[in-house]
């Protein structure tokens, strides 16, 4: 799990994350320490705190086998941009992505 080192780029104590997401200290240190394992609702509350996926945060890589041959160019130049991301700039890029996606999916809404 990458929750000690999320803490650490965020600069946020064991105690003040712990009272942020509702749950012990003692929780969080068992979390990195890899004595006891987070429920989903309290996986969901770190990854939103901490602005990633749940995913990243217990650090599951999920292998996508696409033929990205066939796309455009610019595409395949983004592609390389990120792969040279770190995983936290990585997880950055997404969000900005999945935010600018769902403003998009909302203009015909505000127009009308």
């Amino acid at each position: 799990m990458k929750l000690r080192e999320l803490r650490a780029k965020f600069k946020v104590s064991q105690t003040e994350l712990a009272k942020q997401v509702n749950i012990s200290q003692k929780s969080i240190s068992n979390y990195e320490n890899g004595i006891s394992d987070p429920d989903i609702n309290t996986l969901k509350q770190l990854a939103d705190y901490f602005h990633v996926t749940i995913d990243y945060l217990v650090e599951h890589e999920v292998p996508y086998l696409i033929d990205k041959s066939a796309w455009p160019e610019s595409k395949r130049e983004l592609l390389n941009m990120i792969a040279e991301l770190d995983d936290f700039e990585s997880e950055k890029i997404k969000g900005i992505i999945v935010g600018y996606t769902q403003a998009q999916k909302e203009k015909p809404k505000i127009i009308n």
